[in-house]
Order: C-alpha cells, then structure tokens, then sequence
C-alpha cells in the first residue's frame, strides 16, 4: 500500500540499522503492509494483532532498548567504563544524564515505537478487525501503551493516528496536551469494551488500568510548568497556561492522583491479582504462574530471546555461578550507594544482587577469574603477571571471583573487573548460553498499590491506608529474617530518604589502585573502603519530600525500568526533582537544575539525530545539539 509506505518512509527514511539483530528490520517494517491483507481470514488478523507485541518486546528487550534507558540514567545500576576497555561512552552519558542525540538507545524507542503505532493505524482500517470491538480495543490499548513510552522519554512526538495518502507526508510533533489528551480520552473509550481474560501477553482491562494509573500519576512531572516557557519548547501549545490542563495537582483539586487511584482500585479489587508469595516469583524464567502478573512480555530462548542481561552483568566466569554456558561481557552493576541503603534484614538484596565470593551452582567449590583448567587466554605468565586486572589477565586459579560493593569510578578512571554487586534478580537457567528468554514482568499487582499509596500520600488522604498497602507488599521481604522491620508508618514513608547522595569517585591511579579495597573485609564487604575514598562530596542538605516512599519504590521495583520516572516524579523541598537536583557517585549535576526548577529539558532525551536529518518537520528537543557525536570519552 503506497500511501503507507509513504508514511513510515516520511518517519523513518534514511535510518540503518545500528544494533545487533536476529530480525530484518527493513522488512518487517513493510512485510503486512500492503493492500492484499488489509483483510485477512481471523488468524491472519491474530498474527498481526501479534505483531503489535512483538514491537513492544523488541523496544524492551532489544540490545540498548527501553530497560536500559530507564534504568542505566538512575542512581541504582550504572555500566562504568572497564579499565580493560569496553563498553561504549552512551552508558556513561545516561548515568549521567548528559545524553547526545547520538545515543542509539533513542533509535530503538522511536524506531520500535513508531513502527507499532503504524502497524496500529493500519489494523484498525481493517475491515476485519473494525468488526469486533474488543480486537479494536486491545489494538488502541497497545497503542496508547506506545504513546506512553514516546511521551514519557521525549515529551515532542508526532500524534498519529490514521494513514496518510500522501508517499511525501512528514509527520510533524504535536504539542503534548494533545498527546495527554488522546491517551486519556483514549482509555477511558477502551475500559468499558477490552476483555477482562487473563490471556498470557496480551494486555487486557486490567493492564490498560495500569497504564491510565501511570499516565494520570506522572501527570505534573510530565507537564507542570509546560506551557510557562514557550520559547523552550518545540511544540507551541495552544492553551494558556493559566488553564487547567497546566495546573498541578494541588491546584487542581487533585484531579489527577484522584484518576490514578480510581484506576489502580479497579486493579486491586477486580482483577483478582494477589502478591506473589517469593518476590523472585515475579522475576522467573515463565510468569504464568505468578499471581501479581497483570501484563506480560513474553520470550523464549529460542525463538524469541533477546535477555542481555546475564551476558551485561557477570564476569566472564561469573555464569558459572547459574550453571550458564555463555561467556558473559562485564558491564553493569550497582552503584554502591544504592546497595548501601538496604536494611540488613532485606532479603531483596541478596535476591536481586549477587556480592561477594561467588561459587559454583550447588556447590561450595569458589569460582576464580581464569578457570584453574584453563590457560591464560593467549598472554604468558609475564604478561598476565604484570596486568593484574586485566579479564586476560588473571592466571588460572590466581584471584577468586569476590564482586565488591564499592567500585572506584564510572569512567575516571573506570571500575575494575570484580568492583560491583551484580544484578541477578531475573532468574538465569542453568544450561542456557547466549541471550536467554526470561518473560518480563510489565506490570503487577504491587505497582497498582504502589500508584495508590503515593497518591493517598501526596493527597493527605487516608495516609494509614497508604502505609498499609507497602507494609503488605514489604512483608514478603521480612518474613524470615525480621517481621517487624516490614511494617512502614506513615512518618517513615513521608520522612527523607536514607540513600547516601553525594559523589563518590576514586581517581587513585598506579599500577595495582584496586588491592586497597578489594578484600579489605572480606566479611563485611558492604562497608569496605580503603583511605583514598573518605573524600566524598556529600548531598544531603535538601530533603526529599516522600522520601520514605521513593526508597520503597527503588528496593522493590530496581530493574523493572521504574527508577527514571520515579526520580523524576519526586522532588526536593526547594522544588527541583530528585533526578536533576541530587548528586550520586560520579554523577553531578548541572548547575542550571540547582538553581531552577522549571528547567524541564533535562527530563527529556534528545530526538536521535538521523530521525532529525531524515524529516524536516521534526525539530529537537531544547537544549539538545543534532550532532551524533559523544560529549564525553568513555574514559
């Protein structure tokens, strides 16, 4: 079909594909589009309903995609520079909330984003589909799930709803209350008709609840103060400021939270969903058993894999640990603040963090470097003897496998092979090897309780309900170490956070900087430090409101791409989010967010630059240069 070519031609002309991939993208792109199966019998129809979602794993899962974005720019997980090389500078810049339009995390959101919204369009031209309302309502609900997404990384989108017949047409950003006002308007058309079914991966009421709670939620960190500098923005809006459509919630009686709750209510006590009873549960290989499932991304290791993050985080030798067969890269891990501001008696620590020695899978053999069979990997003894640090450089046998707490920096000069706990929280089967097919947990039934509880918080209403919903989510956590350390009071979670701001980063160089610290307790290696880091710039004079509760959100939620928008959404007494006015290992901030709050571009993300060259109707996000190029060396 000419005219729908046309238009994706207009979004996406002129871009290669700049990741890694088992798909043809260029032909998937154009493979259902086309006059011929505009109708279709009803399982042609289904596979392109299906079609929807494999976009939405892609945008997830795919190497640089939507986990990464959301969690790599947070204070939880970061993937520092390796001092052995690796690892490219588009991570540090997240973390840093530094981003350049080159980044290719903002190809694969737009490019995945945008195809499934065009997919979308053409399925509901369809004859077929137009036929059966509760197909309708599954396509606009993905739909909106897409929006979403786009929205909340870039603000400026192209509103598209329909298919041009123009092969020339360009779209152009829409000003983002109509974007705000399509979503809304959207769902409040699709709960009524969308089956209530629980059908594995497919979004249903429930999960569009989820989504309308989200949208409604984020609302003043999304939009308020907008519309005040219009000479910022991209796209003009065509409201006043003074409308009610700016105002925050407290100015507006609260509209929004109220909508946030009345949707994660219909959840809650209609879905049928209850806590699942191991937090892992919601973590597994398959969730189709997890009870506080609600909306699913579903993988398989060999048809659709595409689960980096076992290759992502462990050293070489360190899927042994999992019984994996792969040969994983080094890269992520945590920031050891974050590790620091677990109670003791928090078993999400051990369940979503891998610290200390690591063994073999169901033994207590120890795990070294080099596997004591193997050789040096092709340098001689010399060499290895003189690069301690290097991954090829440790000797069969030389250096157990310990992953500290502390790591020196994220790219001056950059972490060493074992510095940082590993993320372990997705369940990683042993005998796999490569990417694996973990499903992912989209949305469950603690995020709902969540949404309520903060907006009962920030409402001033019935606030001992609110403590109530994340004592019952906390409780799993406790149960078998300290009950009583589960139950959350009301002051606790309006009271400061206890996370350690400030910048840590060791700059200490010489030959071997790393044995200060490496096994400076070996017993205690969440408060090891050696004497070159006692020199901290700390960051703990503006307090954050709700604090309490933004903790809670990072233990339970941390790599479930929460904590962007989380710290986005939460501020500081003098009104600067917690994202661009608090400052974390090697991450400062910009001197413009110290000092003005309504400095909203640093919410954004720049628009990729090829996406800019290759239609002349989009503009950048203020703030941002076009050029691809990185700002900052990887190390």
């Amino acid at each position: 079909m000419k005219s729908i070519k046309g238009f994706i031609s207009a979004l996406l002309a002129g871009l290669v594909l700049v990741t890694s991939s088992c798909t043809n993208l260029d032909e998937e792109l154009y493979s259902d589009l086309t006059d011929s199966n505009l109708e279709g019998t009803e399982q042609e129809i289904l596979s392109m309903v299906g079609s929807l979602y494999v976009q939405f794993r892609f945008l997830y899962w795919a190497w640089e995609g939507y986990f990464d974005i959301m969690e790599e720019s947070s204070d939880c997980l970061m993937t520092p520079y390796r001092t052995y090389g690796g690892w490219g500078a588009q991570y540090i810049n997240l973390h840093q909330n530094d981003p350049y339009a080159g980044i290719p995390h903002l190809y694969q959101e737009w490019y995945y984003g945008y195809n499934a919204i065009t997919k979308a369009n053409t399925l509901l031209m369809n004859p077929v589909v137009q036929k059966d309302p509760a197909m309708v309502a599954e396509v606009r609900a993905m739909r909106v799930m897409f929006y979403y997404i786009l929205f909340d990384l870039w603000r400026n989108i192209p509103l598209e709803t329909t298919i041009s017949d123009d092969p020339s047409y360009q779209p152009v950003q829409a000003a983002p209350e109509d974007i705000w006002d399509f979503m809304t308007s959207e769902i409040e058309e699709i709960v009524p008709v969308i089956s209530t079914e629980k059908s594995y991966g497919r979004i249903n009421k429930y999960g569009v609840c989820m989504l309308a709670s989200k949208i409604y939620l984020n609302h003043d960190s999304w939009l308020r103060g907008f519309g005040k500098d219009a000479g910022e923005m991209v796209a003009a809006t065509k409201r006043n400021e003074s409308s009610e459509w700016f105002q925050t919630n407290a100015q507006n009686g609260n509209k929004w939270y109220q909508k946030a709750v009345e949707y994660a209510d219909i959840v809650i006590n209609e879905g049928g969903y209850s806590l699942a009873p191991d937090y892992l549960d919601n973590s597994r290989c398959t969730l189709n058993s997890t009870p506080e499932a609600i909306l699913v991304i579903p993988l398989d290791e060999k048809q659709a894999s595409h689960n980096y993050l076992v290759n992502k985080c462990f050293v070489a030798q360190g899927g042994k640990a999992y019984g994996y067969n792969g040969s994983p890269w080094n890269g992520s891990c945590a920031v050891p603040q974050f590790i620091k501001s677990y109670d003791k008696d928090d078993t999400r620590l051990a369940d979503t963090w891998a610290i200390g020695q690591q063994y073999y899978l169901g033994t207590q053999d120890p795990i070294y470097f080099a596997d004591q069979k193997l050789t040096t990997q092709g340098i001689t003894e010399e060499e290895a003897a003189s690069a301690p640090h290097s991954s090829y450089g440790h000797k069969p046998g030389d250096d157990p496998l310990v992953y500290t707490v502390e790591v020196h920096s994220i790219n001056n000069p950059g972490a060493f092979d074992a510095e940082g706990a590993r993320f372990h929280k997705q369940e990683v089967v042993a005998g796999t090897s490569g990417t694996y097919g973990n499903d992912v947990c989209f949305f469950r039934l603690a995020d709902a309780m969540f949404i309520k509880a903060e907006c009962l918080l920030r409402m001033g209403k019935n606030e001992q309900e609110a403590a109530d919903l994340i004592t019952a989510v906390r409780q799993r956590a406790f149960a078998d170490t300290d009950p009583s350390k589960a139950v959350r009071t009301v002051a606790d979670l309006k009271g400061d956070s206890v996370y350690d701001y400030g910048v840590r980063e060791n700059t200490k160089t010489g030959k071997n900087p790393y044995d200060d610290f490496k096994y400076a307790d070996k017993n205690d290696l969440m408060s090891a430090t050696d004497a070159s880091y006692s020199d901290f710039s700390r960051d703990n004079s503006t307090r954050i409101e709700l604090g309490g509760l933004l903790d809670d959100l990072a233990w339970e939620f941390v790599g479930e791409h929460h904590r962007r928008q989380d710290l986005i959404r939460f501020t500081l007494d003098n009104g600067v989010n917690v994202y661009n006015g608090k400052t974390w290992f090697c991450r400062k901030t910009k001197l413009e967010s110290q000092t003005k709050p309504t400095d909203y571009k640093n919410n954004v993300f720049p628009i990729y630059s090829e996406f800019i060259k290759s239609n002349l109707n989009l503009k950048q996000n203020y703030g941002f240069s076009d050029d691809a190029a990185t700002e900052q060396p990887a190390g």
